[in-house]
């Protein structure tokens, strides 16, 4: 009898013990892993899927709790079916306390582009915001520039040693100036972004050292690159910007001995309706960078890319709203899956053969 409710259920169920033994699985569960029961049933659940998946994570605070929970946007990938977002529901099982009961709805494509919706109207509002900005910084900007140069022309006549310094002042204004310069394109629907050819390998590598030599100094990076992935259009300083926030973020999130999982696949699977004619656009190209830590509260994942919003004490929470922006001024997602001890931002780029 049992078997035969779990059976009519059209949606993928499985039991597993203590020890993630898998006890049972119905046969729609059978479609969804692409195996048979006979192949799966007395198998480890991470012969299925991988060790540092969240639904390991999120059995084990069942079995703590002794209570249920659901996960709306779970990423529960395996061999045959990687990268895939689906909807959790994870209970003990009443008469049997070794074992627990895990029911998998797959989302719709609704749910999956509107997971992809940073709010318009926020959105509007930080961009005014940030024209403001720009507007404001670039006027004494001006002045400072002029005047290192005045001060500097005069200085190398003199052979002063003071003309290093004023050197130092010019070259600095001139990169802050790139940066604000790069912050309009990001608010400025007007402006095209000036795209290349990148290899995103050689842009996280660059990223990467960037962290070891700052902020993520004592961190343990793991590098799991699919070398086969082609060269993508994307803003290369935009890129280095986004990938650098999310990094730091990561690593502000776990402790000093902790480690760092960057990921690039390939996954055709993944699309969004972005486009005015909400066309479904094809997103292959996919990195995540995957962290340990404390994880984003459940309060606040949903509105974790909007202005102003952290988890952060002393945090402004401008970071990932400008990660999110400049994704999406070239086309790209970006989704983000938390739980104690497991965050993965996860990016989406699309492959053109034109510039952003």
């Amino acid at each position: 009898m049992f078997n035969i409710i779990l059976n009519g259920l059209r949606t993928p169920v499985f039991l597993v013990n203590n020890d993630n033994t898998i006890k049972y699985i119905n046969e729609i569960g059978e479609e969804f892993f692409g195996y048979s029961s006979s192949t799966i049933i007395g198998k480890s659940i991470y012969d299925l899927i991988p060790k540092d998946s969240p639904l390991s994570t999120l059995l084990n605070r069942v079995r703590k709790s002794k209570s249920g929970l659901t996960e709306d946007s779970l990423n529960l990938s395996n061999i045959n079916f990687p990268n895939r977002n689906v909807r959790v529901h994870i209970v003990p099982l009443s008469f049997d306390s070794n074992q627990t009961i895990v029911q998998i709805s797959q989302l719709s494509l609704s749910d999956i582009f509107q997971s992809q919706r940073i709010n318009s109207k926020i959105s509007k509002s930080f961009s005014s915001m940030v024209d403001m900005l720009m507007h404001e910084l670039k006027n004494p900007l001006a002045g400072i520039k002029g005047a290192s140069q005045l001060i500097e022309s005069d200085l190398k006549k003199n052979n002063n040693n003071l003309f290093e310094l004023a050197e130092l002042i010019r070259v600095e204004s001139n990169r802050i100036e790139s940066l604000l310069n790069r912050m309009e394109h990001i608010t400025n629907n007007n402006v095209k972004l000036d795209c290349e050819f990148l290899n995103i390998h050689e842009i996280l590598n660059h990223c990467i050292l960037v962290s070891k030599n700052s902020f993520g100094n004592n961190l343990h990076y793991i590098n799991d690159y699919d070398p086969s992935l082609p060269n993508f259009f994307a803003n290369k300083d935009l890129l280095i910007q986004i990938l650098i926030n999310i990094l730091k973020n990561a690593s502000e999130a776990i402790s000093k001995e902790g480690k760092i999982k960057i990921k690039t696949s390939f996954n055709s699977s993944k699309i969004s309706s972005s486009s005015q004619d909400e066309t479904p656009i094809i997103l292959p190209l996919q990195i995540e960078i995957i962290d340990y830590g404390t994880g984003i509260p459940n309060n606040l994942i949903s509105s974790i890319f909007d202005p102003f919003v952290s988890s952060k004490k002393d945090g402004k929470g401008l970071g990932l709203s400008v990660v999110a922006s400049g994704l999406d001024e070239m086309g790209a997602i970006i989704n983000v899956i938390s739980n104690p001890g497991y965050t993965n931002f996860c990016i989406n780029f699309p492959l053109k053969n034109h510039y952003c």
